[in-house]
């Protein structure tokens, strides 16, 4: 089995211009022309839920912990929690800059083995250089930082992203999906709240590492509101 799917990969590279109708005969072209592409991934990745249409960021805190959870001179760091559909939600932390107006909005997605805790270095895990989600709102960015499923083993042995994929799978949906929707909805709430503060156009941007690589990378595909995307740590052929 495995042979054979690795032979029918290889075959797809032949094939693979059919079904592509690029017109770059101007961005607005570009962008017409590859929108059957961006649906068909869209509907085999499972992002195909509606998300909530109006978008809201909760601060995570309760009467024995606040939502603050990291203060410096020139930011703070809040733990925060989003619905993206259904009662699907987005958890992780916030980064925000206190002295000044963001300079853009950033979605910092971690490898499914870091916390967003480490890739902002409030514990240990993640080499001080690579703590990007800090760098990013240390130079005026705000940032989100997702928490991912762990590949931590569950009880049975299986990993449980794994658990989750072969769940998800029979229901004609993908863990990439579901994650993918927790980041665009992050997106949405980037956008309306520039909106309400009348802050537009809005500088979006994401960057990922490991898996958060792969979903930076289709993040990209599906949505043209990033002005920039940075796939670190997973891009290959």
């Amino acid at each position: 089995v495995d042979d054979f799917l690795l032979r029918k990969i290889t075959e797809s590279v032949g094939s693979r211009s059919r079904y592509w109708k690029r017109d770059v005969s101007s961005m607005t072209a570009f962008a017409e022309s590859v929108q059957p592409n961006r649906e068909r991934l869209s509907h085999i990745l499972g992002v195909r839920d509606e998300r909530f249409s109006a978008p809201v960021m909760h601060l995570t805190g309760t009467t024995e912990q606040q939502s603050l959870v990291g203060r410096t001179a020139e930011y703070e760091i809040h733990s925060v929690r989003w619905p993206a559909f259904g009662d699907v939600h987005g958890e992780g932390l916030l980064l925000q800059p206190t002295k000044r107006e963001p300079v853009a909005d950033i979605i910092a997605v971690p490898d499914a083995d870091q916390t967003p805790e480490q890739i902002v270095g409030l514990i240990e895990g993640v080499p001080s250089e690579s703590h990007y989600a800090r760098r990013l709102v240390e130079s005026g960015c705000r940032v989100i930082v997702p928490t991912l499923i762990e590949r931590t083993p569950e009880e049975h042995g299986i990993p449980r992203r794994e658990f989750i994929y072969r769940s998800a799978f029979e229901l004609g949906r993908h863990l990439i999906g579901y994650e993918l929707q927790k980041i665009l909805a992050a997106v949405d709430w980037f956008e309306s709240e520039a909106r309400i503060r009348k802050v537009l156009p809005v500088n979006i941007g994401i960057i990922g590492w490991g898996e958060g690589g792969l979903l930076a990378l289709y993040a990209g595909a599906l949505d043209q509101r990033f002005a920039a995307v940075c796939v670190s740590g997973y891009f290959d052929s």
